[in-house]
């Protein structure tokens, strides 16, 4: 994954020589330029964590859309109705703090904004006898380890959700579908780098209510969609560094006579009914006897001006 590798690329300026920060370690002024050199990594890894803050509910919810507003009930119904599949997804984040930071320690190529991918298994199943459908949504990585540049970075994600519509119309010949739906999504995940020099780690937990309504009407083999969805979320986000057994740091303290900052952590939290991520999401669906193909966007009308916050989805379903 491409944020994985350029999240590497930072990571690993803990393991060069002094002679990458391009100081002069005899002058004093060697201190003020290494701590605000820290200061732009804390600031570049903390606005990485508020930006996971708003991209990571969206990425959640937009996995388990279905063309299909309601797909009908499981019981009684012949056949009973239900499905499931694979769903991927890119969501765009806005990444210019993690590139400012990475410019001040002289590392090329990060770029403000990359597209973080989502892989997720989901299950959808009708109702019994009230116009209800459900759908679970889930994925966890495990954990995965990279050897890229002499750091090693540890990653692992863990996402899980559950939602239910109610059928305000259920459809027919003529009237299109409109449901109205409940949802809560929980995601968690490392980025964690180690070295000889040092580790960085960012760590992020965020639940998600969500609240929906949409409208689809099968045409043939089509069944294009178009609904709103409002987000609220909680999120426990941190975020630590630490610089070990570096030799620039043991002779900027013999030179200053001052300790340097070699460390620096923070840990973030928020919870804010008033702050709602309005969201409009739209699709269609490719209908092939017992599959269903489904291709969808979605856009945070609140953050898409400052952070460019918008998501695209692929889902292959088989379903009844």
């Amino acid at each position: 994954m491409k944020l994985l590798k350029k999240l590497i690329a930072v990571s690993s300026f803990f393991a060069v020589s002094a002679a990458s920060f391009a100081f002069d370690w005899t002058t004093i002024d060697a201190l003020d330029k290494y701590n605000q050199t820290a200061a732009t990594l804390s600031d570049g890894l903390g606005d990485f964590c508020e930006q996971l803050a708003i991209a990571v509910p969206q990425a959640a919810t937009q996995q388990n859309v279905w063309a299909d507003a309601y797909i009908g009930k499981l019981f009684p119904s012949v056949p009973p109705h239900f499905g499931g599949g694979l769903n991927f997804g890119l969501t765009h984040i806005d990444t210019s703090g993690l590139a400012k930071a990475a410019e001040t320690l002289n590392i090329k190529g990060i770029e403000d904004s990359y597209y973080f991918p989502v892989f997720t298994l989901d299950l959808r199943v009708g109702g019994v006898i009230l116009p209800f459908d459900c759908d679970v949504v889930f994925m966890k990585t495990g954990k995965i380890g990279t050897e890229i540049m002499g750091a090693d970075l540890d990653v692992d994600f863990f996402t899980v959700g559950f939602d239910a519509r109610y059928a305000l119309v259920e459809g027919g010949l003529i009237l299109p579908k409109v449901s109205v739906g409940l949802g809560y999504y929980y995601n968690q995940g490392t980025f964690n780098a180690d070295s000889s020099y040092a580790t960085a780690e960012i760590n992020y937990k965020v639940q998600t209510l969500s609240m929906s309504a949409q409208l689809s009407k099968s045409f043939l083999l089509f069944t294009p969609f178009v609904g709103v969805r409002g987000l609220v979320s909680k999120y426990d986000n941190d975020w630590k560094w630490v610089i070990r057994n570096n030799s620039a740091v043991t002779q900027l303290a013999s030179v200053t006579g001052a300790k340097p900052t070699d460390s620096g952590s923070k840990s973030s939290d928020s919870f804010d009914f008033g702050a709602i991520q309005p969201q409009v999401y739209a699709g269609v669906g490719f209908n092939i006897v017992v599959l269903q193909v489904t291709a969808s966007v979605t856009a945070d009308l609140r953050h898409i001006t400052d952070s460019g916050l918008w998501s695209g989805a692929l889902s292959v379903r088989a379903k009844l």
